[in-house]
């Protein structure tokens, strides 16, 4: 028995409120992955080796989730190049120019760059469909990315290289398209075969990036776990992502999961015992405010463009 893809757009409140919550928990979900990633980094070596591994067992999980639940091994008719495509030039890309930079510059100016990627998505949005979206997005858009800002600069400063400002920039502009271009070619596909062939593009993108740089950091003893709980949660977030672009869009899925850097610095405090500032303290709650905004705005009744 398999099961139907689901419904495009939300066409109700109660549609509208699970696509948010959707982003919110993919957010939370990445977030994770930051932690369990964060051990496995070490200087002077190129992460594209571990991305591509937890890529791959992201794939294979998610493979054998579709068995057991009876959902289609591929993608529909007229997305399947569409999906594959996004993994390899979209998400794949996204992570391996993220990680590269990181060697150029501190995490927090990295990080700030890199969530400039909301801005984009609405940006491009506008120019496509030539139609502003409601008000509470923009204001929930200002909010987010001030909010990031404010948590990724917390005390910790903004050092950052030329090379560093250009490769954040670029993993923010590939991390953009991946969504615009996904929500504008997934209409059918269920969010879990997609998952696995983004994920499948994925570990071929990084996979080519490993072979071509070289020096790269290879899990030994117990960091294999680490690798395997960044594949579990990706899982995960994958899913929730994919699902909550179908319902909600683009944008609104861009500003809302701009909740993750909240989550990581939560869980860095109870698992990396990290100092919380009261900067990260208002950041969160500039984000928080506009996860809400975005949430309550209707799709029903001020249309979000459909990309």
């Amino acid at each position: 028995m398999t099961v139907e893809a689901p419904v495009r757009r939300a066409t109700d409140r109660r549609g509208e409120l699970a696509g948010s919550a959707l982003a919110a928990l993919m957010g939370v979900l990445f977030s994770f992955v930051v932690i369990f990633g964060k051990g496995l980094l070490e200087p002077g070596k190129e992460p594209f080796a571990v991305l591509a591994l937890r890529y791959a067992a992201t794939a294979l999980g998610l493979a054998a989730l579709l068995v057991a639940t009876g959902r289609p091994l591929l993608p529909e008719r007229g997305e399947r190049a569409g999906v594959i495509l996004a993994g390899v030039l979209g998400y794949g890309t996204e992570s391996a120019f993220y990680f590269a930079a990181l060697g150029h510059g501190s995490a927090a100016a990295i990080t700030l760059l890199f969530y400039t990627y909301p801005v984009i998505v609405m940006v491009v949005t506008i120019a496509m469909d030539r139609r502003i979206p409601a008000g509470a997005l923009i204001v929930a858009l200002a909010l987010a990315v001030g909010g990031s800002a404010t948590v990724a600069v917390g005390g910790t400063g903004v050092e950052v290289q030329t090379a560093g400002i250009v490769l954040a920039l670029c993993s923010a502009t590939a991390y953009s398209s991946y969504l615009m271009a996904t929500d504008r070619i997934l209409k059918r596909t269920d969010p879990m075969t997609a998952a696995m062939w983004l994920a499948a593009g994925a570990a071929l993108s990084t996979s080519t990036f490993a072979w071509a740089f070289g020096h790269n950091v290879i899990p030994r003893g117990g960091d294999w776990w680490k690798v395997m709980g960044m594949a579990l949660f990706t899982i995960g977030a994958f899913i929730a992502m994919l699902a909550s672009l179908q319902r909600v869009g683009a944008v609104r899925n861009a500003i809302i999961g701009v909740i993750e850097p909240v989550a990581v610095a939560l869980l860095a405090w109870l698992f990396l015992s990290e100092r919380i500032t009261w900067t990260t303290g208002l950041g969160g709650a500039m984000i928080l405010a506009a996860a809400v905004l975005a949430t309550i705005v209707r799709t029903t009744r001020v249309q979000e463009p459909n990309l």
